[in-house]
């Protein structure tokens, strides 16, 4: 019993200094019909520009920068980066080594569809979840002749 008891009372120790959440750390809404669980590893997504307008006729290119934190090291995590046309890259891994709570990831998207579209992070293990959508909007000034 005396076991038992102090294996109790060290498992509430190391769960209370375990932060729910990265400091800085914001996990999006889930795409429409995946979980809505909010899952660890934690990702944040920003796109540059948030908008452009001009000449469309070779397309546009933006920049998404992704920031993936995990609490634990070392530990590998898997993700894809996908798009609001239902695209998606191939799978990637980031592995954080001792100590390294917090890597970046990017990609682009050459795009000259008009209107407003958005990419985000899907991390696929160790656990699955999604960052935020980083939303663009393209404006083209050519008329189609």
């Amino acid at each position: 019993m005396h076991w038992t008891r102090m294996a109790a009372i060290a498992a509430l120790s190391v769960a209370a200094a375990i932060p729910a959440t990265p400091a800085g750390a914001v996990i999006g809404p889930p795409p429409a019909g995946a979980s809505g669980a909010l899952a660890y590893p934690t990702a944040n997504v920003w796109v540059s520009p948030t908008s452009w307008s001009g000449d469309c006729s070779r397309g546009h290119t933006f920049t998404f920068t992704g920031q993936i934190s995990v609490l634990l090291t070392p530990e590998t995590v898997r993700y894809r980066w996908i798009r609001s046309d239902n695209a998606s890259a191939p799978i990637q891994e980031v592995y954080f080594g001792l100590g390294q709570t917090t890597r970046s990831v990017s990609t682009t998207w050459l795009i000259g569809a008009p209107g407003t579209h958005s990419e985000a992070i899907e991390i696929l293990s160790p656990t699955h979840s999604y960052s935020n959508w980083a939303s663009f909007n393209l404006r083209c000034t050519n008329t189609p002749g």
